[in-house]
């Protein structure tokens, strides 16, 4: 059973801004990602929205390049 916290811990998809503010870029740059298939999208009517996954995966992917390039 999920509790009323676990619930609103993540959201499913999130906003272009949304994303943005959560990587620490701009929207410009979220739409990039998108644009270079290196950050999936869905888009449901107008708005193009992002899975939280997707978010959480470029940051683990990131980090594992940065300290890649760190230790050579």
């Amino acid at each position: 059973m999920v509790t009323q916290r676990e619930h609103h811990a993540a959201p499913i998809l999130v906003t272009i801004r949304r994303a943005a503010d959560l990587l620490g870029v701009s929207p410009r740059t979220v739409q990039n990602l998108i644009a270079a298939k290196e950050l999936p999208s869905r888009k449901i009517g107008r708005r193009r929205l992002i899975p939280y996954s997707a978010l959480l995966a470029l940051a683990r992917r990131d980090a594992l390049t940065g300290r890649e390039r760190g230790a050579a």
